[in-house]
């Protein structure tokens, strides 16, 4: 192999490292908040692929230098990293959907609020959980797992894997946890919530007189954030259950695809 051929190989190999961090760090978690710019994504993709070219170099990893095939490989690069990230973005979308089932339950759907995460329209009480959740992240350097884990991707799909993932029974029962997982995490505060209605019922028959909409609303609502506040303590360690649910969900991926 002559020089250039030499060089045209490691540089192709850096680019593709890069595609791959680049997918995940534009869905996944704490990376891919709006208040993260474009740039700091991008400088934290590069640094991670310096840091790791000397390890994947060692595999020899195959390259096609012809353009075409070559594009196609930076093609699946992306794509393995964009299925990662989305997994692991996963975790929010639980997080986003018990804030909806709670929001629904306190009246608060009329007043959904911009996420400051992904900065898109989202539930109140989802925006609260999201801010508290990666708080704990940080300050639980479980970010590092994260990016362990994406590391670890290399040792199950290499460097231009020879197929994509086809296994869309996994990805529908994933559906199916995120909703599952999202109605658990809010069924404290709904189920409390409900008995209030069923309370407030129960008080506007006794007392027909009683104008129902001028007393469920504020009852509701501070009952609602009574209970919320009675459910931090847990709250950490649901989040670090839903994150190791998330993380054997990146595993089970990883092990499918190399089958």
């Amino acid at each position: 192999m002559s020089l250039a051929q030499l060089l045209q190989w490691n540089l192709s190999l850096f680019i593709l490292i890069l595609c791959r961090w680049a997918g995940m760090i534009m869905l996944a978690p704490v990376f891919a908040a709006r208040g993260v710019p474009s740039m700091v994504r991008l400088g934290l993709a590069a640094s991670i692929t310096v840091i790791l070219y000397p390890l994947i170099q060692a595999t020899n990893p195959p390259i096609p230098l012809e353009l075409l095939p070559y594009v196609a490989v930076v093609v699946k690069e992306i794509m393995v990293g964009l299925v990662i990230g989305f997994l692991i973005y996963s975790l929010t979308a639980i997080l986003q959907g018990a804030g909806q089932l709670i929001d629904f339950q306190m009246g608060f759907t009329m007043g959904a609020a911009i996420d400051p995460v992904y900065g898109v329209q989202s539930p109140m009480m989802g925006n609260f959980q999201i801010i508290l959740a990666t708080m704990l992240m940080l300050a639980t350097n479980s970010h590092h797992y994260l990016i362990a884990a994406m590391v670890k991707s290399y040792a199950y799909i290499p460097i231009n894997p020879s197929n994509l993932p086809a296994n869309y029974l996994f990805y529908a029962e994933l559906i199916g946890h995120v909703f599952a997982l999202a109605v658990q995490l809010a069924m404290p505060i709904f189920g409390a919530l409900l008995v209030s209605d069923v309370g407030v019922g129960l008080l506007t028959r006794t007392v027909p007189q009683l104008n129902i909409f001028s007393v469920i609303f504020p009852v509701k609502i501070v009952f609602g954030f009574v209970i919320l506040f009675l459910s931090l303590p847990f709250f950490g360690e649901s989040v670090a259950k839903l994150f190791d649910t998330n993380m054997s969900w990146v595993l089970e991926l990883y092990q499918g695809w190399k089958q």
